[in-house]
């Protein structure tokens, strides 16, 4: 993925899909906005109060926004290149001629699959293995694809998010 598709995945993934860092950003300052209407304020307190409302917009206006930006601008070309995914009965198997690489993934390895945007994101654990990309299939694959990593991935271990 690559422009917005790109930050609404990461977004996703970072405050979304776990969203305990969203939580803890905004409770300092919803506990400071329910301090100033109760009237709990002096010259000390108002100073930390905005702090605690910057703080959020820090995190979701510059820094995530940077750290996206970074990303897009640093990240390894095979990341970008076309690639080739094969579902097979035993793997996935991503071939990118550009780079000379090939990469087979297990089902068995895959303990959450997302559906997403348009995307179906593979995890393993925290960490996203493969992500394909729906508007690049086919229609006849992409009706099937969904139906498919069901069948091959370990559901007692895999849990599948549509």
């Amino acid at each position: 993925a690559s422009g917005s598709d790109y930050k609404k995945i990461v977004f996703w993934n970072r405050f979304l899909r776990n969203p305990i860092e969203l939580i803890l950003t905004w409770i300092p300052a919803a506990i400071s906005l329910v301090m100033l209407i109760l009237g709990k304020y002096n010259s000390f307190l108002l100073i930390i109060y905005a702090i605690c409302w910057f703080y959020p917009i820090y995190i979701f206006a510059f820094q995530f926004k940077s750290s996206v930006n970074y990303h897009l601008k640093h990240r390894d070309a095979s990341e970008d290149a076309p690639c080739t995914i094969t579902l097979m009965d035993n793997a996935i198997l991503a071939d990118i001629p550009d780079h000379n690489l090939i990469y087979t993934y297990e089902w068995e390895q895959f303990t959450t699959v997302y559906f997403k945007y348009g995307y179906y994101m593979l995890f393993n654990g925290k960490q996203m293995i493969v992500m394909l990309n729906s508007n690049d299939m086919p229609e006849n694959i992409k009706k099937n694809v969904g139906g498919f990593i069901m069948e091959h991935v370990d559901r007692n271990k895999c849990r599948i998010v549509y």
